[in-house]
C-alpha cells in the first residue's frame, strides 16, 4: 500500500517559562510544522494531538495558575484550528531533590501529533537538492512580529527574555498549512524544514548538514525586519521550502492568501552566505555541523566514556549510506 501514519513532536520549555500560554501555542505549532511535510489524507483535518503536561505543580507559588493558563491556551488554539486532543498524560510533580538542592523542571507541554498519510512516496525530506534552478522560500505561519524571548539564542546568552512569539491568527495558520499540503500533493516542493528550535539560520544549516556538498546563498532583503539577529534566531512558527516551478508554487500560495518571500538559492560552495542590506555573514557548514553535534558528544561522554564518545564524534560524518542487495 501507499498509505501510512506520520507522527511528530513539539515542545517549547523556554518560551513557556516566559509566557505559559505562548509556550502551549508554540508546542502545538512545532508539532504541526514538523508534520506538514507528509501529505495528509484530509489535510489538517486528519490530525489528532496528544498533550503531555510536564509541570512542577505545588512546588512554588503561581505554578498551578501558570498550568491553568497553559492548558486553556492549548485548548483554545486546538479548537480554533479544528484539531482534537483526545488523549494525553500529566506529570505534575516535576521536582527532584539532590541533597539540599531542589531542582524544578520548566513547565511545558509536549505535543505529539499523528495523522494518516495519503501517499508515503510524496513525503518531503529536509535535505537541500543541489539544483541551481531552484529557490528557497520563507513562509511565516505566526502572523506575529519576530521576537527572541524563549529562544535557543536567548538561552545561549543565559537569558530568557519576556517577549515570546505566538500565533496571532489561527485561521491563517490553518490556511498556510493546507496550502503547503496542496503544494506537496502536486509535487511542487523538493525539500523543506520547519523554523522552531534555533530559528531560521539553524533550519538553513540543518537542510545542508544532511548532504555532503554545496551550500546556500541567502539574501534577506525581502524580509521587512531590519534586525538580522531577529531574522536569523527568532523562533516564530514558519517553514522553509525549496521549489523549482516557482510560477506554479507562487500562484498556489497567492490563491490561498499565503505570504512568502524568496530568501536563498543553492550554491556549489560549501557554506551559507547570508546578506542583508549589503552586509554579509559567512557560516562554514561542516564547521557548524561539528558545533551542532558537540552537545550530543558531551552528553555521550557522560553516558559511555570519552573513548567511545570520541570515536563517535570523529566518525559521525563519515558514515555513507550504502545498500548491498
Amino acid at each position: 500500500g501507499e498509505k501510512g501514519i506520520a507522527t511528530s513532536i513539539g515542545h517549547a520549555p523556554q518560551a513557556a517559562l516566559a509566557d505559559p500560554a505562548a509556550g502551549s501555542i508554540l508546542s502545538v505549532s512545532e508539532a504541526l510544522t514538523n508534520l506538514v511535510w507528509a501529505p495528509m489524507a484530509e489535510g489538517m483535518d486528519s490530525i489528532s494531538l496528544s498533550a503531555n503536561w510536564m509541570w512542577p505543580c505545588r512546588s512554588q507559588e503561581g505554578e498551578d495558575a501558570r498550568l491553568y493558563t497553559a492548558v486553556q491556551a492549548a485548548s483554545d488554539f486546538a479548537c480554533s484550528l479544528g484539531i482534537n486532543i483526545p488523549t494525553g498524560k500529566d506529570s505534575l510533580s516535576m521536582t527532584q531533590k539532590y541533597g539540599d538542592d531542589k531542582v524544578i523542571a520548566p513547565g511545558t507541554v509536549i505535543i505529539s501529533a499523528g495523522a494518516e498519510v495519503s501517499d508515503i512516496k510524496k513525503i518531503v525530506s529536509p535535505v537541500v537538492a543541489q539544483d541551481k534552478n531552484t529557490s528557497i522560500y520563507y513562509i511565516d505561519f505566526s502572523f506575529d512580529t519576530l521576537k527572541l524571548g524563549g529562544s535557543a539564542f536567548a538561552q545561549a546568552l543565559n537569558k530568557l527574555g519576556n517577549e515570546v512569539p505566538t500565533v496571532k491568527d489561527p485561521e491563517y495558520f490553518r490556511d498556510a498549512f493546507n496550502a503547503v499540503q496542496d503544494a506537496i500533493e502536486k509535487r511542487l516542493i523538493l525539500a523543506g524544514h520547519d523554523i522552531s528550535a534555533g530559528g531560521m539560520i539553524t533550519a538553513l544549516l540543518e537542510m545542508c548538514f544532511a548532504n555532503v556538498e554545496g551550500g546556500l546563498d541567502v539574501n534577506l532583503d525581502k524580509i521587512s525586519e531590519s534586525d538580522i539577529v531577529k531574522i536569523l534566531f527568532a523562533e516564530n512558527p514558519g517553514i522553509l521550502v525549496q521549489v523549482k516551478d516557482k510560477k506554479a508554487f507562487e500562484k498556489l500560495m497567492e490563491e490561498a492568501g499565503v505570504g512568502f518571500a524568496i530568501i536563498a538559492k543553492p550554491t556549489s560552495e560549501r557554506h551559507i552566505l547570508v546578506s542583508k542590506e549589503g552586509v554579509q555573514y559567512h557560516f562554514g557548514i561542516d564547521y557548524m555541523r561539528d558545533v551542532w553535534y558537540e552537545s550530543s558528544y558531551k552528553l555521550d561522554i557522560k553516558q559511555s566514556g570519552s573513548v567511545c564518545a570520541g570515536n563517535r564524534f570523529e566518525n559521525y560524518k563519515m558514515q555513507p549510506l550504502e545498500f548491498k542487495y
